[in-house]
């Protein structure tokens, strides 16, 4: 995937809900591993899904909005609510792949592919 069709998509799944993004990853992908959900980075919150049949990685980003909630927090102060937190989707980085989504070892194609190749038993010299 060259870098005008990495935009393209960018801005496409940029346009899209969340759930539309999901299934349009398993889309593109079937083996498109989700490498990491919501994971904090400053003020916004990464979810990195690796395609390695495209070769490329999809990042979506999301910010949280908070308001006063109608609980009140238990073990705290009387009077004190919590917090209602609400992740909200803002865009999609379509990055290259710049390392293979396995690690050795680990399950998915290129540890199926290594697996079924037959080495030479060094026991029986």
């Amino acid at each position: 995937m060259d870098e005008a069709e990495r935009e393209q998509l960018a801005r496409r799944l940029s346009a899209m809900k969340l759930s539309d993004v999901r299934k349009e990853i398993r889309a593109l992908d079937r083996d498109a591993v989700l490498k990491y959900y919501r994971n904090a980075i400053w003020d916004e919150y990464h979810t990195l899904w690796l395609l390695p049949n495209a070769g490329v990685s999809i990042t979506l980003v999301e910010k949280i909005r908070t308001r006063d909630g109608h609980r009140e927090v238990g073990g705290g102060p009387r009077g004190w609510k919590a917090k209602e937190v609400e992740y909200v989707y803002v865009e999609a980085r379509v990055e290259p792949l710049v390392r293979p989504p396995y690690k050795r070892g680990a399950t998915g194609p290129v540890a199926v592919m290594s697996a079924s190749v037959t080495r030479p038993d060094s026991s029986s010299n």
